[in-house]
């Protein structure tokens, strides 16, 4: 580090901007390692709440109709249809713990005029088509009701939907913040250091060589603010999820990642030094280009 910055032909390393660029920009990843962590947890939820309901129906049977031994005409009749993989009953005990995370582990089902619950897995989503199943199972008993999770889980892709969007709204924002401040500090370099670029040109160097030393220098500070940014963001994602560990609530999406999401955040430092080298470069040439 101390050859790359001593090597340089311009003092870039001694402009006040080496000392406060790397805080804006490990900010600026800080924020970005954040938003896509939100966005990759809202993706995986997504996924997963579609694959759980993509090959499993409930049927939902009036309580007054399962007394009378509707469960058991209900249950034949699924069996018999085709591409049905398993039909289970739900007993008391499992009704109550699903209920248990809203109403509390003290529930008496006896005082509540609850359905009975039928758990439908198929063999394929789309298998088997929850109007025309529950068109046939009414013929059979009435009252029964249908349900493949549509109903609540459309309004909550479309949701996370517009979270993602957001998310996606919020990264090209910090991105842009971080091409503005990279601009700033290369045109206040390029100012302070216009005598000495002067000497410079008058020795033969050409404009490339200026720019390559800019884009060495916004390289660097990126990499060394970018780098700890990513750290801390790393440990506030590691406590948000061992937080979440000790929450009951089963519709929330687990703070979960996989290699591949790791591998979209240990990329946020050297896109952020990619980008600063870039724009650094592209600002002095398009700078001294229209200097006489």
């Amino acid at each position: 580090m101390k050859l790359w910055r001593g090597s340089s032909d311009v003092p870039l390393a001694s402009d006040p901007s080496a000392r406060f660029v790397p805080w804006i920009i490990g900010t600026m990843v800080f924020l970005s390692a954040l938003v896509l962590a939100v966005a990759l947890v809202l993706d995986s939820a997504i996924e997963q709440w579609r694959l759980s309901h993509s090959v499993r129906l409930t049927v939902e049977i009036p309580a007054e109709v399962a007394a009378a031994g509707g469960i058991d005409l209900v249950v034949m009749r699924l069996k018999d249809l085709p591409g049905v993989v398993s039909v289970t009953p739900l007993g008391d005990d499992r009704i109550a713990e699903l209920l248990a995370p809203w109403i509390g582990d003290n529930l008496d089902l006896s005082v509540l005029p609850l359905p009975s619950l039928i758990d439908v897995e198929v063999v394929s989503p789309g298998a088997l088509d929850p109007a025309a199943t529950e068109r046939l199972l009414t013929d059979v008993v009435p009252g029964v009701r249908v349900d493949d999770g549509r109903r609540w889980l459309e309004p909550v892709r479309a949701t996370a939907g517009a979270l993602q969007v957001i998310a996606a709204v919020v990264l090209l924002l910090i991105g842009l913040a971080s091409v503005a401040t990279v601009i700033f500090m290369t045109r206040t370099g390029l100012s302070v250091h216009s005598k000495t670029i002067d000497v410079l040109h008058q020795v033969g160097a050409r404009d490339s060589y200026v720019a390559r030393l800019f884009q060495n220098q916004a390289l660097l500070l990126a990499l060394i603010g970018g780098v700890p940014g990513l750290g801390l963001a790393a440990l506030c994602l590691m406590i948000v999820r061992s937080l979440a560990v000790r929450l009951d609530a089963p519709l929330l999406p687990q703070v979960a990642f996989g290699a591949q999401d790791w591998l979209y955040l240990l990329a946020l430092p050297l896109v952020a030094a990619l980008i600063g080298m870039l724009t650094a470069r592209i600002t002095v040439l398009a700078t001294l280009a229209r200097m006489p």
